[in-house]
């Protein structure tokens, strides 16, 4: 890890960070885009995957020393978010 000299080093790092999170999000977002094309509406909500998804992370997350429940919640919310998302724009995109 690289060594940082003064707090605000280490929060300009953070800064740089959360917009390249952004930026996977918004990539992650147009890929939802492509999905819920290609989606029935009961297809949404997919336990399913919701849960191997919730897993690997939490393996992940366990390899790296991340909290799983920080890596659970934060994904959580963000599932949450996306099926939110996914339901909301799903008419749209199927011109019902």
């Amino acid at each position: 890890m690289k060594k940082y000299n003064s707090i605000q080093d280490i929060r300009d790092a953070i800064d740089k960070i959360d917009l390249e999170i952004i930026d996977l999000i918004s990539d992650r977002k147009d890929l939802v885009d492509e999905v819920v094309k290609l989606k029935k509406k009961d297809q949404i909500v997919d336990q399913e995957r919701i849960d191997f998804i919730l897993n690997k992370l939490n393996h992940e997350a366990k390899k790296r020393g991340i909290p799983e429940q920080l890596v659970e919640k934060i994904w959580g919310i963000m599932i949450k978010t996306f099926i939110e998302y996914e339901t909301k724009v799903y008419d749209s995109v199927h011109k019902k």
